[in-house]
């Protein structure tokens, strides 16, 4: 019983964030449910805040990135050093080809 309450407790504290490069080089994230543009100075944030409520704040469970297939390797190097210094190397993110950007991935 005590496995099944800490299981419940675990997935309820997920916080996955998605984040994608385009082709011209523009970042987006999907905080706050949705696909937006974001900079870099904003996904920093992100990645160190987490996910925040009022009542149940949590650190970010997982980091996928989605690279369209000719964004500019500068950007995708910047974006990559954004999450190294969050604690999220390379080996830690689930990295993905965006082949429908600007829609969100699927």
């Amino acid at each position: 019983m005590l496995a099944v309450a800490l299981a419940i407790g675990l997935l309820t504290n997920a916080c996955p964030i998605k984040i994608g490069i385009a082709r011209d080089g523009t970042v987006f994230s999907d905080r706050m449910q949705g696909w937006y543009r974001t900079s870099q100075k904003t996904l920093a944030g992100v990645l160190r805040g987490g996910c925040y409520n009022d009542s149940n704040p949590s650190e970010i469970t997982s980091v996928n990135l989605e690279i369209a297939p000719d964004a500019p390797r500068e950007r995708v190097g910047q974006v990559f050093s954004i999450l190294e210094k969050a604690g999220w190397p390379k080996g830690r993110v689930k990295v993905e080809t965006w082949t429908n950007d600007p829609q969100a991935p699927r």
